[in-house]
């Protein structure tokens, strides 16, 4: 063997020596680093100590807390956020839920909660709606007068919510669409909204004159019908000289006269 073949085989040796030893350093430093980082989360450094609660006003922090199923002293990075804020959110009145972590050991939910907005009744119940139709809670009669929202009469079927669940009658959702179209002054002549069925939707006002609404549809020109007959024009048409007005129909608008 030549001096040269000898050489070109002696460097050829040193430098799989120097990859086998790199790469023996590198597998044993990923080793320490995981050995490290799995000691490191699974310390006490990571145990929850603090949970913040933000946006609530009806819903106490206790409940949110206990609905959160947070526990002090879990390790923060084995929580899981999404899970958190879908247990919160099982909180009828808990229209949104956010999960933060907040590193080392702090946890933040933030949530928005639902505002009443009509009070609908039926087959003998009575359930608070938001203006979604997610009913909020079931109040009794007594609780129900001294409510000053809107009042929605409704099917038996439509009435059959549990709180947390979203109604998806349609006489339900037209009234609902009706209201937010009102403004406080219509609202304050409205005694409640007969929305049984949603193809005779109808607005009872305060002196039991039946108005005729409809499905939601073409509610400006009915609006605005409304006003031109039954606010411009009370002295003459009211419920002393009307049996109802019926403004469901684009061609014609039908006043029965007593």
């Amino acid at each position: 063997m030549t001096i040269r073949n000898t050489r070109a085989t002696h460097r050829l040796r040193i430098l799989r020596l120097k990859r086998t030893f790199f790469t023996v350093l590198g597998f044993a430093f990923m080793i320490s680093a995981w050995y490290a980082g799995y000691y490191f989360a699974n310390s006490n450094f990571f145990d929850l100590s603090e949970i913040r609660v933000t946006g609530n006003v009806v819903v106490n922090r206790d409940e949110i807390i206990a609905l959160s199923g947070l526990r002090v002293g879990t390790n923060i990075l084995r929580i899981t956020p999404e899970e958190v804020a879908a247990n919160v959110r099982s909180q009828p009145y808990v229209k949104e839920a956010v999960v933060s972590r907040s590193l080392p050991n702090k946890i933040e939910i933030r949530v928005s909660e639902r505002s009443p907005m009509v009070l609908i009744s039926g087959d003998g119940r009575h359930l608070v709606l938001d203006e979604y139709g997610y009913c909020m809670a079931e109040v009794g009669i007594v609780a129900a007068e001294s409510w000053t929202l809107p009042r929605i009469r409704c099917s038996e079927e439509a009435a059959a919510l549990s709180p947390g669940e979203r109604s998806t009658d349609k006489g339900v959702q037209a009234a609902i669409a009706l209201i937010k179209e009102l403004d406080l002054f219509f609202l304050e002549n409205v005694s409640e909204i007969d929305a049984i069925t949603v193809e005779r939707l109808a607005v009872i006002n305060t002196d039991g004159l039946r108005v005729y609404f409809g499905p939601p549809e073409a509610l400006d020109r009915k609006l605005q019908n409304y006003e031109e007959l039954l606010i411009k024009n009370r002295d003459r048409c009211n419920a002393d000289t009307l049996n109802y007005v019926d403004l469901r129909y684009d061609t014609q608008i039908t006043l029965s006269w007593k």
